[in-house]
């Protein structure tokens, strides 16, 4: 059984982690903003399409602080990621190897892989928010133990 119920409920849950780390990094918390800078001078645009239950996510870390784009097909990115969104709940956990997940094809990427595997280790700051967001948002039980 997927982990979220609907299209909506994905959008509440990661949209709103995803905004909340763009305001992490226009907050000038330095984790989040080593990481924008970092990222941002790849100028890096991100679409990750979601299914089961379906929805898209673009982040823009060419802007400062990112910007987080949902349900918008119509921008290119530098690269995409097609996969569920389960797999994608366990990924903001850190729980998901993604050199594994694309052998795998548990993640389908276009784009430029080995520059995105470099910047991997960027996101970590976004790893450790995301179980502290569930928590905040009163949703505990969706933690990845």
């Amino acid at each position: 059984m997927a982990i979220f119920k609907s299209s909506e409920e994905t959008i509440e849950i990661l949209g709103g982690y995803f905004k909340e780390v763009s305001k992490q990094v226009a907050e000038g918390v330095p984790e989040f903003v080593t990481m924008q800078n970092a990222i941002g001078e790849s100028n890096l645009i991100t679409r990750f399409e979601y299914s089961e239950p379906e929805c898209v996510f673009v982040l823009d870390f060419s802007k400062n602080p990112l910007t987080v784009i949902i349900n918008d097909s119509s921008i290119t990115p530098t690269v995409s990621f097609k996969l569920k969104a389960d797999v994608a709940h366990k990924f903001w956990h850190g729980k998901v190897n993604l050199a594994l997940a694309l052998t795998k094809k548990d993640i389908v990427a276009k784009g430029p892989i080995p520059k995105i595997l470099k910047l991997l280790p960027q996101i970590k700051p976004m790893y450790e928010l995301y179980p502290k967001y569930l928590t905040n948002i009163g949703r505990m039980d969706y933690i990845v133990k």
